[in-house]
C-alpha cells in the first residue's frame, strides 16, 4: 500500500474514476487532487489537443500529479451499415428537433497522438480501460516513469495487465456505473459481471501487483472494510457525478438523486459496449425495437446527437445516465471536498 501511495504521491487512498465525456472538468480534478486523493482527467474521446487543453487548465489550478484514463485502443472507425438504427433514433431527432442522422458513421480517435501528449506534458499517471496497451506504447511511458493502472474485471484480465508490465490493478465489479474495462465483449456480452467483494479477493490472491477496489463504493464502512480486505486504495466515479465541481448537467443530476438502487441496468444500446446507467425511456424502447446495437463505439458516435440534444434540453430520458449500484444513496450535491472528508 505504501509504495502505491508513493508511487502516485497520495495522501488519501481514493482515485477519482476517469469518466469520459466532460464530466471531469479541470476544477473537479484538481479539487481532487488538492484534497490529496488523485484526480483524473477522463481523455476517453477527447482529441489530443483538448487534451493538452485540460491538462494546462488542470495545472493551473494544483501543482499536485494528477492522471489522464486513455481507452486502450484506437477507436478510428468507419461504417455506412447503420440505417435500421439510423430509422430509429431518427425518432428521438425528430422529438428534439435537431437535424436527422446520416447514412454513414466516421469516428476519430488517435491514442498515439494522446500518448504523445501525455508525454510532453509529463504526466506521472495514466490508467487505461477496454484493454492492454501494446508493449511499444508501454515502453514508450514507462521510459518516461509513468505509472500505469489498468482496470481489470477478472482474473485472466489483471493477470494479463501485470504481464505487461503495469504498476497497479483496478478490480472493477459488475456494481459499477457507466463503461467497464471488459476487454472482450464478444466473450462477454454483458461484460464480465462478477461482484466487487468476490473479484478483489480472488485478484488480491493471485496478482502481485497493488490492487484498487472499485464498484459501488459510496460510504466510509465500505471504504474501511475493502481497505481491510487488502485493497491499496478505493476508485468512485458515481459519488463524484454529484460533486458541485463536476461537469454532470442539471437533469442528469436530479435523476442521479432520483434513483433508486434497483433502478440501473447494463444496457448497450447507447455506445454498443455494456455499460451501467439509470434506465429511461430510450434504453426501453430501443432494447423493445428488436434492433441490436452497433458495435462500439460506431453506436456511441451515432447516438451523440441524441445525448447532447438531451444535455442542452434538460432531457434525462434520452441521455446516458452512467451510475453505478450504490446511486440509490446518492441524496444531495456536495463538494469534492465534502465528498473526500465523508468517506476519510
Amino acid at each position: 500500500m505504501n509504495d502505491l501511495f508513493e508511487k502516485l504521491n497520495i495522501e488519501v487512498p481514493i482515485i477519482q474514476a476517469g469518466m469520459a465525456g466532460g464530466i471531469t472538468t479541470p476544477e473537479m480534478v484538481a479539487a481532487v487532487t488538492n484534497n490529496g486523493a488523485l484526480g483524473t482527467i477522463g481523455a476517453g474521446y477527447m482529441s489530443a489537443a483538448t487534451l493538452k487543453e485540460n491538462i494546462q487548465q488542470v495545472r493551473s489550478l494544483t501543482n499536485n500529479p494528477f492522471a489522464v484514463n486513455l481507452f486502450a485502443t484506437n477507436l478510428e472507425t468507419f461504417s455506412t451499415d447503420i440505417q435500421r438504427m439510423q430509422h430509429i433514433l431518427n425518432n428521438y431527432r425528430n422529438e428534439l428537433d435537431i437535424d436527422p442522422g446520416e447514412d454513414s458513421v466516421k469516428v476519430k480517435d488517435n491514442l498515439e497522438e494522446k500518448i504523445y501528449v501525455i508525454l510532453e506534458e509529463n504526466i506521472p499517471i495514466v490508467s487505461t480501460a477496454f484493454g492492454v496497451l501494446s508493449s511499444v506504447l508501454i515502453k514508450r511511458l514507462k521510459n518516461h516513469n509513468v505509472t500505469l493502472i489498468g482496470m481489470a474485471t477478472n482474473l485472466d484480465e489483471a493477470k494479463q495487465m501485470e504481464d505487461a508490465g503495469y504498476d497497479a490493478i483496478v478490480a472493477q465489479g459488475s456494481e459499477a456505473g457507466g463503461h467497464r474495462g471488459t476487454f472482450d465483449v464478444k466473450k462477454y456480452p454483458n461484460g464480465s459481471n462478477i461482484g466487487l467483494h468476490v473479484l478483489l479477493q480472488e485478484i488480491l490472491d493471485n496478482v502481485s501487483l497493488p490492487v484498487i477496489a472499485a464498484g459501488g463504493i459510496h460510504k466510509k464502512k465500505q471504504f474501511e472494510a475493502l481497505l481491510a480486505m487488502g485493497a491499496a486504495s478505493v476508485q468512485l466515479g458515481t459519488r463524484f457525478l454529484m460533486a458541485k465541481e463536476a461537469g454532470t448537467n442539471e437533469a442528469y443530476r436530479r435523476a442521479l438523486i432520483k434513483a433508486q438502487t434497483n433502478d440501473t441496468k447494463i444496457t448497450k444500446v447507447f455506445s454498443g459496449r455494456p455499460a451501467r446507467a439509470v434506465n429511461n425511456r430510450f434504453i426501453v424502447e430501443v432494447e423493445a425495437s428488436g434492433i441490436s446495437p452497433l458495435p462500439f463505439p460506431i453506436q456511441n458516435q451515432l447516438t451523440k446527437d441524441i445525448r447532447n440534444a438531451g444535455k442542452e434540453f434538460a432531457v434525462a430520458d434520452v441521455q446516458s445516465l452512467w451510475a453505478g449500484q450504490g446511486v440509490g444513496n446518492i441524496e444531495k450535491e456536495e463538494t469534492v471536498a465534502e465528498i473526500i472528508q465523508s468517506l476519510v
